[in-house]
């Protein structure tokens, strides 16, 4: 598979001289076309750093980020508060088309190709002419993969893009993330402080602590045979993961 986003050597300071202080140091990673690459860390681990670094929102203090099949805005990121991603006074079709009206009039003619997208991601007709605050969170959060997806992107940034759902609701968008990368051959860079939800859909997983990386592997190796200490404590933490790879340890 053809990469389409690296990251090589990248590092983030807040402040500066000696007040400096590091986020990250020296993060490398690579992203093939249809690739999920877990991102996994807790609170304050860099993560969400990162994802804003690859999205184009941060500059790095060292390193370099490549976007092998555009430019920055081949990335699109879709955060935890959908709501705050969406204009709360504009019904959702518009919000989508404002993705493909840069230099043209917002007007009704561009609500048909917006519904190309908020059919892709499971909503109807009446769900695109009512407002955000008209949905519910789920439907927010597709309603945020739908005007992602309307820039035709390469890659997805997801940061905690499931972490505020509903067990039933988040099974419902991680499905339609997964269909998003087989049907549209998308990266997606997902950031969660939850393994257990990264070990549902990614291919790789890359652990970080403290903006260093402690594990970076396929996640079958990861979760089965974890090389750092951070990276079992992780899994441990997680009981309903740690029940599951029991299980198929002992059904080896």
């Amino acid at each position: 598979m053809s990469e389409v986003l690296r990251v090589s050597h990248v590092s983030k300071d807040y402040g500066t001289g000696r007040r400096a202080h590091r986020v990250l140091s020296d993060v490398s990673l690579e992203v093939a076309r249809g690739e999920v690459l877990g991102v996994v860390g807790e609170s304050g681990s860099g993560k969400s750093t990162l994802g804003r670094i690859i999205a184009g929102f941060l500059p790095p203090t060292e390193g370099t980020v490549e976007h092998l099949a555009g430019g920055p805005r081949s990335v699109q990121m879709i955060v935890q508060e959908s709501a705050g991603a969406l204009n709360p006074r504009l019904p959702v079709w518009r919000s989508m088309a404002e993705v493909s009206a840069v230099n043209r009039r917002l007007s009704r003619r561009l609500r048909e190709p917006s519904m190309e997208y908020v059919r892709y991601v499971g909503l109807s007709e009446a769900d695109a002419d009512r407002r955000p605050t008209q949905l519910s969170g789920g439907q927010r959060q597709r309603v945020s993969i739908a005007r992602a997806l309307a820039a035709g992107p390469k890659v997805l940034v997801c940061d905690e893009a499931v972490s505020s759902l509903d067990v039933s609701v988040r099974a419902t968008v991680l499905n339609l993330l997964n269909r998003v990368r087989a049907d549209l051959g998308i990266a997606i860079i997902f950031i969660s402080h939850d393994i257990a939800v990264v070990s549902h859909l990614a291919d790789r997983v890359l652990v970080l602590s403290h903006g260093t990386v402690m594990e970076h592997g396929p996640t079958d190796r990861v979760l089965h045979r974890p090389e750092s200490d951070y990276t079992r404590a992780l899994i441990s933490a997680t009981p309903s993961l740690e029940r599951r790879l029991m299980h198929s340890a002992e059904g080896a």
